[in-house]
């Protein structure tokens, strides 16, 4: 199971770059890292709704109700990063084109009766939890984005986002293949055959 610390020292290496023992490290390395590791891996998670970071809530409603066109306002859940499904049957879009949702603010708007169910990706702050292709997929991430400030070479910048790239579908790749397949929604076009 990697750390936050291994994680850094990976994009580090990555880049040729001197490791270090900490973020509250003194060295150029440690304070880079220290300032875009939490960014950076809130949008790697974000990006796509991995295994290890899916969670699931009912939410009851707030009792502030919206202004207008909705009847309802759930307030999202903390550590909340990307909405993936919503409501009973966790179905996002509704054929015919109406509106089921509107994310908004801190809460997603609805004419759904209390409590809302959704799934969405969270927050996970433990490293310990990644999957190893997600591991290095973010050690690419971070070591394309420091790359050119540590070592002042466009080229070797250039190496670590094609290196993400590989990295980043090899991760979303095996992560899909995990997941069990999804039966599709009857709809409008399913029905016409």
């Amino acid at each position: 199971m990697a750390s936050q610390i291994e994680i850094c020292n990976q994009a580090l290496t990555k880049i040729g770059s001197a490791r270090i023992t900490s973020l509250a490290d003194t060295s150029k390395q440690a304070k880079t890292l220290a300032a875009i590791y939490d960014v950076k891996r809130d949008a790697e998670l974000a990006a796509h709704p991995w295994s290890f970071a899916m969670a699931r809530s009912s939410i009851p409603a707030s009792t502030t109700v919206p202004a207008f066109g909705w009847t309802k306002a759930f307030p999202l859940p903390n550590g909340f990063l990307r909405l993936v499904e919503v409501g009973e049957n966790y179905v996002m879009y509704q054929s015919g084109g109406g509106e089921l949702f509107h994310l908004e603010g801190n809460a997603i708007l609805c004419n759904e009766g209390s409590p809302l169910r959704i799934r969405y990706v969270q927050r996970v702050v433990n490293a310990g939890l990644y999957t190893p292709l997600f591991v290095e997929a973010l050690a690419c991430r971070l070591a394309a984005e420091v790359a050119e400030d540590m070592t002042q070479s466009i080229s070797k910048r250039e190496a670590a986002w094609q290196e993400w790239d590989r990295a980043i579908k090899l991760a979303k790749r095996t992560n899909a293949i995990e997941l069990p397949p999804r039966p599709l929604a009857d709809g409008s076009w399913w029905g016409s055959r």
